[in-house]
C-alpha cells in the first residue's frame, strides 16, 4: 500500500474511503462539541435562580430543563454514530449501490457525488475539492439508489418534482 495515497500499488486509482470516513467524522464530532456547548446552556438556564417560576403560568425553566434533555438525546445520539463510524469499513471497489459506496449522478435536481452510510448522518462534506453528499440508505435518494449499475436512471421525487437521474459511475477512479 502506497502510504502518501492509501492505494494499493498495483490496484486501479481508487478514492480513498477512509477520507470519506474521516471527513464524516470531523463533521459528526464539530457537532457534537456545539451540541455539548449548547447543553450545557440550557443546563445552567434551567437551575438557574432567576428561572425559578415567578408565579404558577412561568414555565421558564421547564422548557430550559426540555431543551436540555433534548441536547443530551442529540448528544448520546452523535456518540453512537462515531462509535458506529469509527468501526465500520466499506467494500473498496463496488458494482452495485450499497452501503459504502460513493455514487456519481448525473441528473438535473440530483447532488453529483452522493456516498451512502447506514448511519444517520446526512451532510455535505468537502474532499479534494468536491462536494460529497452523504446521506443515510433509509434516505429517499439512498433507496432509489440501493441495488442499482451504472447505466441505471432511477425517478425521485425531490421537493414536490420528480427528477430522472442516472448512475454515472460507482466508486470512481478518482474525485
Amino acid at each position: 500500500m502506497d502510504k502518501s495515497t492509501g492505494v494499493k500499488q498495483g490496484a486501479p486509482n481508487l478514492v480513498d474511503k477512509t477520507e470519506i470516513l474521516q471527513a464524516i467524522a470531523t463533521v459528526l464530532t464539530e457537532q457534537l462539541h456545539e451540541t455539548v456547548a449548547a447543553l450545557q446552556v440550557a443546563q445552567a438556564g434551567a437551575t438557574d435562580a432567576e428561572s425559578r417560576p415567578e408565579n404558577k403560568y412561568d414555565t421558564r425553566a421547564l422548557e430550559t430543563s426540555y431543551l436540555a434533555a433534548a441536547h443530551t438525546e442529540r448528544a448520546e445520539s452523535l456518540r453512537r454514530v462515531l462509535a458506529q463510524l469509527h468501526f465500520w469499513r466499506p467494500e473498496p471497489a463496488q458494482q452495485v449501490v450499497g452501503p459504502g459506496t460513493l455514487v456519481q449522478l448525473d441528473g438535473e435536481r440530483a447532488p453529483r457525488l452522493v456516498f451512502l452510510t447506514p448511519f444517520p448522518a446526512s451532510m455535505t462534506i468537502q474532499l479534494h475539492g468536491q462536494s460529497i453528499q452523504v446521506v443515510t440508505t433509509r434516505a429517499p435518494l439512498a433507496l432509489a439508489l440501493l441495488g442499482k449499475q451504472i447505466g441505471d436512471v432511477v425517478t425521485v421525487r425531490v421537493a414536490g418534482q420528480t427528477n430522472d437521474i442516472e448512475i454515472v459511475a460507482i466508486d470512481p477512479p478518482s474525485l
